[in-house]
């Protein structure tokens, strides 16, 4: 039977809701979960666990993200997932000493006050998605995303309005057949969906291996390479406390601090280790500011960037 509830998750340290619905409607993996006209942003997602298909209504008031829910009366779990995939499961008090120490940075963070990561839904989540978008365009991947969710995914009210949550693993095993989507593709899918049912893509699991083993564990599910398996420990598990090998990132860093697009690595290492504990949230905010040209010497130069260190968009 379904429920519906309401529950309330608080920041500790700055956030703006404003900031996460304007990375929100720009990611494109996400972007279908972006704010309606009336002014709700509705989500939806298999709950870690038992993977249930749950929706929710997500409002800003008074201080606190409102979160409505629809499909299951885990609260608890509901708001832990919920607030992994806005970073609000983490104490951001000390956020703002980062930019103390590292002035160069702080100026960054004066352009986007607020703004901390916003995630994959979960690590199964992140995976289908490295599998959709493998080989093809951002903009194909999201045709095809859709595809999966139209016809396997599970529908849901909240707030008065219906929401689509991708399928549980169960139900992506059944899938034989996707238009568009190639053989291999849904071979690789079941095989997202049978690691997730083994445990494999528990977000807490894999924050306790760590940022070597945990990407490291997921390396054989099949069509997830060394990139992906970064961004299922990254972005799935919201990490906060790691500097990847993210080209825009480094370049960012780089040039707000006269080393140019690759610092040397002991240059980069230095760098980097004044930005702990909050080295993903800095990479993150490094990676948007860089995007959206606010960083000089990276503004309009994305492509080139990547392609001197072969990277991909995660």
């Amino acid at each position: 039977m379904t429920t519906e509830t309401q529950i309330d998750i608080r920041p500790r340290g700055p956030f703006s809701w404003a900031a996460s619905l304007d990375v929100l409607e720009r990611w494109e993996p996400v972007r279908r979960h972006r704010r309606e006209r009336d002014e709700v942003t509705r989500i939806a997602f298999p709950l870690d666990g038992d993977f249930t298909p749950v929706a929710a209504a997500l409002r800003w008031t008074e201080g606190a993200l409102r979160v409505e829910v629809a499909g299951s009366d885990r609260l608890d779990a509901v708001a832990r997932q919920v607030a992994r995939t806005f970073s609000l499961d983490h104490d951001g008090t000390g956020f703002p000493a980062v930019g103390e120490r590292d002035p160069e940075l702080g100026r960054v963070m004066a352009e986007l006050p607020g703004l901390r990561p916003v995630c994959f839904t979960s690590p199964y989540e992140t995976a289908a998605w490295a599998v959709l978008c493998g080989g093809t365009s951002m903009a194909r991947a999201i045709v095809l995303q859709d595809r999966v969710l139209a016809e396997h995914g599970h529908r849901l009210r909240v707030a008065g309005a219906d929401v689509l949550a991708f399928p549980a693993p169960e139900r992506l095993l059944r899938v034989t057949a996707v238009s568009g989507l190639g053989a291999e593709k849904i071979e690789r899918l079941h095989g997202v969906a049978r690691a997730a049912l083994d445990g494999r893509l528990d977000a807490e699991r894999l924050r306790a291996l760590g940022p070597e083993a945990g990407p490291a564990s997921v390396l054989g599910i099949r069509g997830i390479g060394p990139f992906w398996a970064q961004g299922i420990y990254l972005r799935g598990c919201g990490i906060v406390d790691a500097f990847p090998d993210e080209p825009l990132a480094i370049a960012a860093l780089g040039h707000l601090h006269g080393h140019g697009d690759q610092p040397a690595p002991d240059v980069l290492r230095r760098l980097t280790e004044r930005l702990r504990p909050y080295r993903m949230w800095a990479c993150f905010l490094l990676r948007v500011a860089a995007g959206r040209g606010i960083v000089p010497g990276v503004a309009g130069r994305e492509g080139a960037i990547r392609a001197l260190r072969g990277g991909r968009r995660r």
